[in-house]
């Protein structure tokens, strides 16, 4: 068996947006080649910047934190449905558009659902990020938490803003939302396993990660 890895991971670095009222991510150092032989950084970021992993504590104070949520949600089988023919700036995913992209409901319970519009792919560094989004439509956070997936990750953030409603329907059902991916487009339309591993941030109401698709090849 040979895989071929996708991924699907911002490049981590000052360069990427943050969201309104978060610090963008800040390196400085500790040591030095120069002075000390050998480099050592201080970071300051917000969780939420970047390629991250959203656990149900982040908006229920009951709720799992990143490091309780279990490695078979976040390791397993996948999909990836591309909306790129309906996605806009400022515009909501409807229902019909998921279903018109391949989405069968009775067909995503126990999988992790990708979502592709390429908007972070094209707009990870860019003010904008946040503020012309396309995201879902209430109605079809709905349908996708009620159809018993697992994981949601977007490459778009999944609400257009306060008060951020569909955080509060898969959180609520302990879908964890794997947001700011890139590169969906190199998938394909096959099933894959997605390996979207957090850091283990403890009490951490999400933790920044690297994501990858694996997808089986005949080689």
């Amino acid at each position: 068996m040979a895989w071929r890895l996708v991924d699907l991971t911002v490049p981590w670095g000052p360069e990427v947006q943050p969201l309104d009222g978060h610090p963008a991510i800040q390196f400085s150092p500790i040591t030095t080649h120069e002075a000390d032989k050998r480099s050592n950084t201080q970071v300051i970021f917000s969780i939420h910047t970047g390629t991250h992993i959203d656990s149900p504590y982040h908006f229920f104070p009951e709720g799992k934190t990143i490091d309780q949520v279990g490695l078979e949600t976040l390791v397993g089988p996948a999909r990836v449905f591309d909306l790129t023919p309906w996605a806009a700036p400022g515009k909501a995913i409807t229902v019909q558009e998921l279903v018109s992209a391949g989405a069968k409901a009775h067909e995503l319970g126990g999988l992790r659902v990708l979502l592709r519009t390429d908007w972070a792919t094209q707009h990870w560094n860019q003010a904008d990020l946040y503020r012309a989004n396309p995201y879902l439509s209430h109605d079809a956070a709905q349908w996708l938490a009620d159809a018993g997936i697992v994981a949601l990750g977007l490459d778009f953030a999944v609400d257009q803003g306060p008060p951020y409603p569909n955080h509060y329907v898969f959180l609520g059902q302990e879908i964890v939302l794997i947001e700011n991916l890139i590169n969906l487009g190199q998938i394909g339309a096959q099933r894959f396993t997605l390996v979207a591993l957090p850091l283990k941030v403890v009490g951490g109401d999400g933790g920044p990660a690297r994501v990858v698709a694996m997808i089986e090849t005949a080689d």
